[in-house]
């Protein structure tokens, strides 16, 4: 298996109940270093998604955060994570490029 995906929905350093560890390290523990584990939830910010691969899995994926703001990642690469848009408005909206039916 090359990867396993986690949809987490307390976000991605969310731990079982009564667990020291997050569902990504546990996971990571059972499957090993040869299959990447990959964590989705609650990755809205540069900061989050840094402590979320540094923390907890291999890899994240960001399903609401890119649909709030499409430039998402490249933001980061471009060393402009400060100004990734975690919350949507009208205006921003205008900027995603939905369908009529997503909005």
């Amino acid at each position: 298996m090359d990867y396993l995906s986690l949809s987490i929905w307390g976000g991605y350093d969310a731990k079982p109940k009564g667990a020291d560890q997050s569902f990504g390290q546990i996971f990571k523990q059972i499957v090993g270093d040869d299959t990447k584990v990959m964590v989705v939830g609650g990755v809205f910010s540069e900061a989050a998604a840094a402590d979320a691969v540094a923390n907890h899995t291999d890899l994240i994926g960001v399903g609401r955060g890119t649909l709030i703001d499409p430039l998402f990642g490249k933001k980061i690469l471009d060393d402009q994570g400060d100004t990734i848009v975690s919350q949507i408005s009208p205006e921003q909206v205008k900027k995603t490029a939905w369908t009529p039916g997503l909005v």
